[in-house]
């Protein structure tokens, strides 16, 4: 017998949710055999990506602004129904499509409340709830089984048959975003403790909920069981807090509306559109490293000079890639320009620069779907011109304009992560017009290997000393200075303040 704790925020709830939907007898019967509706929302969408390789469009959504929805709605499938592995949008013929199903089949949707007693209930921000609701007869009526995937966090009190009743689109002086009625949905509920007993044969509890930071609407479990069960709900665990923390939706469809834009013409009470409320949306930063995201090691160091009115929307150009499939296949050849970088787990990685390109405009087709303002690639290094809508900024050449003319025709101590970045070095920095002393020493290894190389400069004849990578740290750059005595530059915190004086 062994027992475990575990705590999981919002989105790998979700993801635990979604994989344990996957195992249920009923979702199995009817991948097998059957149809499956899946009824946009994130946490099914992760359910899409998993059988039908799509995530699903975004309407309605919670966010800080209150109940809002997408920006610039499209064709893409809010709904699918998914038969033998093949999926057909179900947008085009809701009320058609669901009046078809029938024994066997399934419908999975989730839910924005439920109560002690397991009533759910979804928001319906547009009349009647849209197509989904005008087909709500037929989920009641024809024999279909009803999942419904929805995260602890949404556990309201109160009895909501009777909240139901006194709550409506219409009749409210002021709501944050759209005014919201909620109409019933009836099923099984899959919360993540019933995820936890599909995923193996376990017991679990919820034994708290809530956190700080990104813990927040986070629930703390128990499982308990045989030990090989309860084995495989640790590895789950560890997979799905290993992997990269997204929200699930089509690219377009996750950009937040504004008052006024497209969606509001369906939508009543929102006290952004009458002008009741100031509309005071963050300005939005899109961060790329050419590594892996989230840089917790790097992005609070620039989050500190943006403030709190700038959000930060992180994405890695080795995301989807495991440390093996980067060693394998993106390592430099002879000729390539060598890039350092980290993976999530802090494993440092050489790349050639060629491999990455594809990759890093992939991430920067992301950020302008979503309609970043300004986007950030996290490299010092030298790097070809993207396609790109908005602003994009590729910092090295504003940082060797910088550092050129900061050294006032002295030599300039720099630091590089690898000795095969020496010789390109030696040449970019050349072109800037600046003279290097170069030392090595990874911002990804121990302190020990920086304090070497600042003692090394501190006997060479240089002005100041440039940190040519933006995986050096605060601490690092502050122990260079005590050991060197020289102005040392940071290019993670001098390019934040230019970020900062832009936005």
């Amino acid at each position: 017998m062994k027992k475990i704790q575990c705590t999981l925020n919002v989105e790998e709830g979700k993801q635990l949710i979604a994989l344990g939907t996957c195992e249920h007898p009923l979702f199995k019967k009817a991948v097998s055999g059957g149809k499956i509706l899946l009824k946009g929302g994130t946490t099914v969408s992760r359910i899409a990506e998993m059988v039908a390789g799509i995530p699903l469009r975004i309407c309605g959504r919670i966010t800080g602004r209150g109940t809002v929805s997408d920006l610039n709605p499209t064709r893409q499938p809010h709904s699918i129904i998914v038969e033998r592995g093949k999926w057909v949008n179900a947008d085009e013929d809701t009320v058609g499509l669901i009046s078809g199903l029938g024994p066997g089949d399934l419908i999975v949707c989730g839910a924005n409340a439920f109560d002690a007693e397991g009533r759910a209930a979804i928001m319906a921000g547009s009349q009647s709830g849209g197509d989904v609701g005008l087909s709500l007869s037929s989920w009641y009526t024809e024999g279909v089984d009803i999942i419904i995937p929805v995260g602890i966090e949404k556990m309201i009190p109160g009895n909501l048959d009777h909240i139901i009743s006194k709550t409506g689109r219409k009749g409210k002086s002021l709501s944050w975003g759209m005014s919201v009625g909620l109409f019933p949905v009836k099923g099984e509920i899959i919360t993540e403790i019933e995820a936890v007993k599909q995923l193996a044969a376990v017991e679990c509890q919820a034994i708290g909920a809530g956190g700080l930071g990104e813990a927040r609407g986070s629930v703390t479990m128990e499982v308990w069981g045989e030990d090989g069960e309860v084995d495989k709900i640790i590895q789950i665990v560890k997979s799905i807090k290993g992997s990269k923390e997204y929200i699930s939706g089509t690219l377009a469809s996750l950009v937040e509306c504004r008052a006024i834009c497209k969606s509001c013409g369906r939508h009543v009470g929102c006290g952004y559109k009458s002008k009741q409320l100031n509309d005071k949306m963050r300005t939005g930063l899109g961060i790329i490293t050419i590594g892996q995201s989230p840089r917790d090691d790097l992005v609070p160091d620039i989050k500190d000079i943006l403030g709190d009115d700038i959000e930060i929307i992180q994405r890695g150009a080795l995301d989807r890639l495991t440390y093996e499939e980067v060693i394998e296949n993106l390592a430099p050849g002879k000729d390539d320009t060598v890039l350092v970088t980290r993976m999530r787990d802090g494993r440092q990685v050489k790349i050639g620069e060629r491999h990455i390109l594809p990759l890093l405009q992939d991430c920067i087709n992301e950020m302008d779907a979503r309609n970043i303002p300004v986007t950030l690639l996290l490299c010092t290094g030298k790097f070809p011109e993207f396609a790109h809508k908005n602003l994009l900024i590729r910092p090295q050449e504003m940082l060797h304009s910088v550092i050129s003319r900061l050294g006032s025709g002295g030599k300039v101590g720099l630091l590089l992560p690898d000795s095969d970045q020496a010789e390109q070095a030696q040449k970019w920095w050349s072109k800037s017009g600046a003279r290097v002393v170069i030392e090595i020493a990874s911002p990804y290894g121990e302190m020990k290997e920086i304090v070497r190389a600042a003692t090394a400069l501190k006997g060479k004849e240089i002005s100041m000393i440039f940190m040519d990578c933006m995986g050096y740290t605060l601490e690092m750059k502050e122990k260079v200075k005590a050991i060197t005595g020289k102005p040392v530059v940071l290019p993670r915190t001098l390019t934040a303040r230019v970020i900062r004086e832009l936005l």
